[in-house]
């Protein structure tokens, strides 16, 4: 047989298909020694069994009004805060300073932090409602600080 750049080329002698094809088709069908056609009784895993126990989370006649004066401060915040910024006080929290300017970036961030505080708050009253009661109460005292402090601010008193 002759390459491209014109010399000769010697082939060497290969097997014939039919040899390859009959020796493929005799390994497949030996059967596996691992196979086996009888049923053995293999004992299944160990079931895992879970319980979980949920502790009912008592109404409390305090939690609730409590949860709605830290949304009503949180947003009095918000509000004093965007108004004072308007009416040139620089904000101090170095976080809020880049948003305190805009209504929706400010509410944003509100709702999200109001809406993180009364959810751990609530978390923390399955197992600790005592201390999850006096949490809102510090956490109401904080915010109707940081609210008289921004009437003062804004030049509402």
């Amino acid at each position: 047989m002759e390459s491209q750049n014109g010399s000769t080329v010697a082939l060497q002698p290969s097997m014939p298909r039919p040899v390859v094809l009959l020796a493929v088709l005799s390994l497949l069908a030996v059967p596996a020694g691992a196979q086996s056609i009888e049923k053995t009784d293999v004992p299944s895993p160990p079931m895992i069994k879970m319980s979980i126990e949920v502790k009912p989370v008592e109404p409390s006649s305090l939690i609730t009004p409590l949860y709605a004066s830290f949304a009503g401060l949180t947003a009095a915040d918000g509000y004093l805060t965007w108004l004072a910024v308007h009416r040139g006080a620089t904000e101090a929290n170095r976080f809020v300073a880049p948003i305190a300017g805009d209504a929706a970036g400010l509410s944003g961030l509100k709702v999200a932090t109001g809406a993180v505080t009364v959810l751990a708050v609530q978390r923390l009253r399955r197992d600790h409602p005592r201390a999850a009661m006096w949490i809102m109460i510090a956490a109401n005292g904080g915010m109707a600080w940081v609210v008289w402090h921004n009437t003062e601010v804004a030049g509402l008193r």
